[in-house]
């Protein structure tokens, strides 16, 4: 994903993000929701053909399944009945709910995977180490958790199927055993390691003083203008949110799907906010087949 939008100044590419991120969990409308999932999707396809995405597409749509299922499964709030099973009635309004849930968090962890991406630990580290230099490490190691903990779990379940211990093999009881074998093992090595860089920061003087080196980004007349951009893009979307456009209201009455005049404009602001990225990276493409 290092294409134009990850050329811009880190301000820009953490605006981005974090506009992206709320709007989406704040617009509860299964149009606005479906718009934001085929941008982030065509995003992810344009820039890299999922190639960072894909490890992560059966645990994001398996968990949407899931949420879109165990919904209707266990409410059966609305008046709207689709059918019964068994005397439990599955509602048109807990489906939509259900479904709204499911694309929302899809969505939030595609920006996730694309933050990671973009926002490098330099990134983080020049945006917030110089006012809260332990909010910003706090910040870094939250968001790379995850990844560093999958890495390593396959490290140890390379090493450990070398020994002939693999959760994939034998009874239930046995994969369980040797799973949380897995897990106590992981568990230790992160452990470990947290406290060596606990030690090695505290040794470097970290957030002591001010940082004498680091990657430093300039702010120019481009950034500025784009960063403005976003952020009238933004104001225009929460306005419309706060004043009720943007979102369904599902109980105890749910309205109509379908959109006033007024949330069209709301809504092609939004994808015109959502698309930013993928504006920029085929603006070069064009930019760069023209003067070649």
């Amino acid at each position: 994903m290092k294409g134009r939008f990850y050329a811009f100044h880190p301000i820009v590419n953490f605006s981005y993000y974090m506009g992206a991120i709320l709007l989406v969990m704040i617009n509860q409308h299964p149009i606005f929701l479906f718009v934001a999932f085929s941008i982030l999707i065509t995003f992810h396809f344009f820039n890299d053909c999922f190639n960072h995405m894909k490890q992560w597409l059966f645990f994001m749509f398996t968990t949407g399944i899931l949420i879109f299922l165990i919904n209707p499964l266990f409410n059966e709030r609305g008046r709207h009945v689709l059918f019964e099973v068994m005397g439990h009635r599955v509602t048109l309004e807990a489906s939509l709910y259900g479904g709204m849930s499911a694309l929302s968090i899809i969505s939030v962890l595609m920006l996730f995977i694309s933050y990671n991406e973009v926002m490098t630990p330099n990134k983080l580290l020049f945006l917030f180490s110089k006012f809260l230099p332990q909010f910003a490490i706090l910040l870094m190691l939250t968001l790379r958790f995850i990844p560093l903990m999958r890495r390593r779990l396959d490290e140890i379940a390379a090493v450990q199927v070398s020994k002939g211990i693999s959760v994939k093999q034998g009874p239930w009881k046995e994969r369980i055993k040797k799973g949380m074998l897995y897990v106590q093992i992981l568990l230790t090595y992160s452990l470990e390691e947290a406290i060596q860089t606990a030690d090695s920061m505290k040794a470097r003087g970290y957030g002591q003083k001010k940082r004498s080196t680091y990657e430093y980004f300039r702010l120019n007349k481009k950034d500025s203008l784009t960063l403005l951009f976003l952020v009238i893009l933004l104001s225009i979307c929460l306005y419309g949110r706060f004043t009720g456009l943007g979102t369904l209201t599902i109980y105890p009455l749910m309205e109509s799907i379908g959109l006033v005049p007024v949330e069209y404009f709301i809504l092609l602001v939004y994808a015109l906010f959502l698309c930013f990225p993928l504006l920029v990276e085929i603006g070069e493409v064009i930019r760069w087949r023209l003067l070649n």
